[in-house]
Order: structure tokens, then sequence, then C-alpha cells
């Protein structure tokens, strides 16, 4: 079985129409052997899209249908991850907020799903299971729905 954390990055493009984001979501919403997780970094970025109180609630209530992640990071699992990427030379590679998924990423065993170049470098200096999507259209500005 594989846990998929999916990042926001992918989320919107998948909302934006993207059929290879559409089609992978897909795919793992269907298959019995993978299946969605989330952490309150993860939430909190989703969330953060919303453009009001109403799309917010609609955001969480979407976002939560994933099994949240038993096993959260301590600082120090955050900051090896941050001197990681500074001893590998990619200092500022990764948004603060993206080390944190990963930290979450890795000890839950799971895969980040993402369009965000930010995981690739992570996964450059730690253990860290990614797969990447490129994306087939550019990005329109677009909601979660």
């Amino acid at each position: 079985m594989t846990a998929y954390l999916i990042d926001n990055s992918a989320w919107v493009r998948e909302a934006d129409g993207d059929p290879a984001f559409m089609e992978r979501i897909a795919d793992i919403r269907s298959s019995p052997a993978d299946f969605m997780v989330t952490c309150p970094p993860q939430v909190l970025e989703y969330c953060h899209s919303a453009r009001g109180k109403e799309d917010y609630t609609e955001y969480r209530d979407a976002i939560t249908l994933g099994f949240p992640l038993e096993i959260h990071p301590t600082e120090d699992d955050v900051l090896d991850t941050q001197e990681a990427l500074w001893e590998g030379g990619l200092a500022r590679s990764a948004r603060a907020m993206d080390i944190l998924i990963a930290a979450y990423a890795i000890l839950n065993n799971a895969v980040v799903l993402h369009c965000d170049h930010d995981y690739e470098y992570i996964a450059q200096v730690v253990p860290l299971q990614q797969e990447y999507l490129t994306p087939t259209e550019p990005l329109r500005e677009v909601s979660h729905r």
C-alpha cells in the first residue's frame, strides 16, 4: 500500500483541469492499494488558497477526507532536513513549509505528489519519496473547485 501526501501544487493543477493531474489523482483515489494522507502544514497550505469563509469551509471539508498522518516531526527532524540542504549546496532551494511537509512524509513513509521542484531538491539530501508530475498546460487563476 502506498500513502500519497498530495502537495498543494498538485491540487491546484488538478482543480485547473490539467489532464495529467486529474488522471493521477483519480488513479490514487480508485486504487485499492493507494490512499491519500494529510498533515497539518499541507492542510494549512491547501486552505490558505480559499478566497472567503465559504471557500475555506469547503476546502477544509474536502482536504480532511485524507487520513491524517500519525507521526509528527520534531524540531530536530525539520532542522536536520534544512541543514542537509545547506550541506548539499541547496540552502534556499526549498521553502520552509515544503521542508515541514517533507519531514511528515519521511517519518510516515508517504510519497509526496507534486509539481513543485522544492521536493526534488529535498530528495537529493534526505530519503524523501516523491513523485513529480509535469504540468501539461500553463496554470490559470483557479480555486480548488
